[in-house]
């Protein structure tokens, strides 16, 4: 598919993920595949599209997603393309003209049937006071200089609509943002580096780390795993509900790490870890760090054969795994790599971010903030086949919904 998407995060004051926007740039089919520019389709057909490829769980985690609509008349039969219920389906829409009564009918049906509207990119709210009234968001970027007029009229006159604030980049924005009237928040601000940490690393955390370094010994000793997964309950359930889920197919209930491990073997052993130790490591960080270390390392390695660099996957596996690494132990990523066993190509790259494998991460990093002007120029660099892109991201999602989902799936059942 000639097709870039990535669903960025919505998060409220307390950095839980409240839903995710679907953002996305396709290819223009009338000149050549390497053409990134132009919209040209309509994005909720193409959510569809990426929904039924891999799934609302893998994509979004299984919440709400806010779609685009280009255009308005699209309202009309728009209910009908989507298998998802109601509930997990926000339309975003966009006026270049004034919206008239054939589009304010429609907007009033949706809404009956339960899904929610949002709004972005309006210039003049005066004008369509009749939208506002039936809005259940409205997206504002903090890049507007007029954002907070924007945001007081917003506010005042229609108390019923949550205001989102985009393009936040840091987290000093959003202390700031969240203090405003601000009710959710999009941008890369829960994911930028720390500069500065306390330096020390709690006891817990340096267990995990140390159990990453011997699964990445190519013929590490399994005992070597159990004896550390034994030290902590909550990895001792969670090696346990992995090793009896339906992913790995086991005929027999497994009770002991012992067995467990046994049965595994290295390689899935070694899957284990990988992930389960990434959401461990983050349990103190918003859930989206976990995910954006597991997509980035996996996006990263599917990369790796069109950046002609397949020998190296494995590393840049753990080049993605790591790049929150300095998020997740609150120390700068100098000092979280001096914990960790990494080659200078991952050092360099997430430190002074230079070198080959820097390349890959800076492509990633264009991508994730859907800059998709740069991610086609990067394109053009490398050689880049929108297809070849778009396939490598969606495999990383179905991966991610694969191996998460079991996980999750699990705890749920243990908690009822």
């Amino acid at each position: 598919m000639k097709l870039l998407i990535i669903p960025k995060p919505v998060m409220n004051k307390e950095l839980a993920v409240d839903s995710y926007c679907f953002r996305f740039q396709q290819a223009d089919e009338y000149t050549t595949t390497q053409n990134i520019g132009g919209y040209g389709g309509t994005a909720s057909s193409l959510c569809v599209d990426v929904l039924e490829m891999v799934g609302l769980n893998s994509l979004t985690n299984g919440l709400p997603i806010i779609v685009p609509i280009q255009n308005s008349f699209m309202l009309l039969n728009i209910d009908r393309q989507f298998p998802q219920p109601p509930d997990k389906i926000i339309f975003l829409l966009t006026f270049k003209i004034m919206p008239d009564d054939f589009i304010i009918e429609n907007m009033q049906r949706l809404k009956t049937l339960g899904y929610k509207i949002a709004l972005e990119n309006i210039s003049n709210y005066s004008e369509i006071n009749s939208v506002l009234k039936l809005c259940d968001y409205i997206l504002i970027s903090c890049t507007n200089e007029d954002y907070r007029d924007i945001l007081n009229k917003v506010t005042y006159d229609y108390h019923n609509i949550l205001c989102i604030a985009t393009d936040v980049d840091d987290m000093e924005m959003f202390n700031r943002l969240k203090n405003e009237k601000f009710d959710l928040f999009e941008g890369k601000f829960y994911s930028v580096p720390i500069t500065k940490g306390n330096r020390t690393i709690s006891p817990m955390k340096a267990n995990y780390i140390q159990l990453l370094n011997i699964v990445r010994n190519e013929d590490f000793e399994i005992a070597d795993v159990v004896k550390i997964v034994l030290q902590d309950p909550s990895l001792t359930i969670s090696l346990l509900q992995f090793v009896n889920s339906p992913y790995l197919g086991l005929s027999q209930k497994i009770n002991t790490i012992q067995h467990a491990a046994s049965m595994m073997g290295q390689n899935e052993l070694r899957k284990w870890v990988t992930t389960a130790i990434s959401k461990t490591l983050t349990l103190d960080k918003p859930n989206e760090i976990s995910k954006l270390s597991l997509m980035r390392a996996k996006f990263a390695e599917n990369l790796a054969g069109y950046f002609e660099m397949g020998v190296h996957a494995q590393s840049l596996f753990l080049m993605g795994l790591f790049s929150i690494l300095d998020v997740a132990l609150d120390v700068p990523m100098h000092e979280a790599l001096k914990e960790v066993v990494v080659s200078d190509n991952i050092f360099n790259a997430l430190v002074y971010k230079e070198g080959s494998f820097a390349e890959i991460l800076n492509f990633i990093f264009k991508y994730e903030s859907a800059s998709w002007e740069e991610v086609y120029i990067l394109s053009l660099r490398y050689n880049l086949l929108v297809e070849d892109i778009f396939k490598a991201y969606i495999e990383a999602v179905g991966w991610y919904g694969s191996i998460i989902a079991t996980v999750d799936i699990n705890n749920e059942n243990e908690e009822e």
